[in-house]
């Protein structure tokens, strides 16, 4: 393509490209297996809740890199609106703690300006629930810190089933973890989310 047409065209033929192949191929795969996760991990939770939250926790993000979470939303979605209580999408909530324990001690820890620039605000935003800044810039390029907040996410979850800690809305970050919290007041399964929450971000860290 020449040079002069270049900005205009190879947008418009990489978009005459991906968007038939988004429709016709991806979509359908995608959400096919979104439908297989969110099945599958809805029958590891009724036989195990624990080992539901290890497997929920340590995939989490690794769900959210190919957007087969949304396959997931929908269970916690009815459960809200039926049970008014959702136990199965909770371990989520450790996910993100894990993250930004892993992105704490990478900004302690490097003499790399470039790279503690964007850890900085992908911690702050990750305080808030907001860890794609925190994946994607941080975490998934080096691997290892990637590898590691799933370990942390993983022991985060199987501590979300063990006490049993239910989700009675849908947030994150620090400020999520009142979701937690039910409508009789203060019980164990709140507790095991505050405990679940500091050994993600302490194993990550």
């Amino acid at each position: 393509i020449p040079d002069i047409v270049k900005s205009f065209f190879v947008p418009l033929c990489t978009l005459l490209v991906t968007v038939p192949l988004t429709f016709i191929i991806i979509g359908p795969i995608a959400t096919f297996a979104g439908q297989l996760v969110g099945a599958a991990t809805l029958a590891i939770c009724n036989v195990s809740p624990v080992l539901e939250g290890i497997i929920l926790g340590a995939t989490w993000q690794v769900f959210v890199i190919f957007g087969l979470h949304w396959g997931l939303i929908p269970i916690c979605l009815n459960n809200l609106a039926t049970m008014h209580y959702d136990p199965v999408i909770a371990p989520f909530f450790t996910a993100s703690f894990a993250q930004i324990g892993v992105v704490a001690a990478i900004i302690l820890r490097t003499k790399n300006t470039k790279l503690k620039t964007i850890a900085v605000p992908a911690f702050i935003s990750g305080v808030f629930g907001i860890t794609e800044p925190c994946l994607y810039g941080v975490t998934l390029p080096r691997k290892k810190p990637f590898i590691l907040s799933c370990i942390g996410a993983a022991a985060g979850g199987g501590i979300i089933g063990l006490m049993g800690s239910k989700m009675y809305s849908f947030a994150g970050g620090l400020l999520g973890i009142t979701i937690f919290i039910s409508p009789k007041g203060i019980d164990k399964g709140f507790y095991g989310a505050v405990i679940a929450t500091i050994v993600s971000f302490a194993i990550g860290f």
